[in-house]
């Protein structure tokens, strides 16, 4: 019966510790790249998303899909500037009695503003669909 237990226990130590070795653990403590918040970890170190672009393979997908998220990033920041400068529309109908100029612009600030949004969430799929291709490639390779 000792003999058995002893077995089992250096049986389970020894699938324990072989997960210390294994390359693929390595590569995911210090390369895999996630999203925390606003920002990305990759081995413990923040990136921010400018950082990122070094570590995407230009020949990849995942690259593609990286600068597609940057264009659709960029759509939505012009248009989230020009959605907050039409509330000085708003203000100049307001306060000239103009309330189809207030109006318009009102309307316009709506549609940028849901626009903006829009193209914004279009980027943040398309970043983590690059990240898990750059991650399944850093994995798997060759698969």
């Amino acid at each position: 019966m000792k003999s058995k237990l002893i077995f089992i226990l250096v049986f389970i130590n020894t699938q324990a510790f072989s997960q210390a070795t294994d390359t693929v653990l390595k590569k995911y403590d210090q390369q895999f790249i996630y999203r925390y918040g606003s920002s990305f970890m990759k081995g413990g170190n923040k990136l921010s998303f400018s950082d990122l672009q070094n570590e995407f393979n230009s020949k990849s997908p995942s690259f593609d899909l990286y600068i597609k998220s940057k264009n659709n990033k960029t759509v939505s920041t012009v248009l989230r500037f020009v959605s907050i400068f039409a509330i000085v529309g708003v203000l100049k109908g307001a306060s000239d009695n103009n309330t189809g100029l207030a109006y318009g612009f009102l309307a316009g600030q709506l549609v940028t503003a849901l626009l903006s949004q829009h193209y914004r969430s279009k980027s943040i799929v398309d970043l983590d669909r690059a990240l898990q291709i750059r991650n399944r490639e850093l994995l798997f390779p060759g698969k």
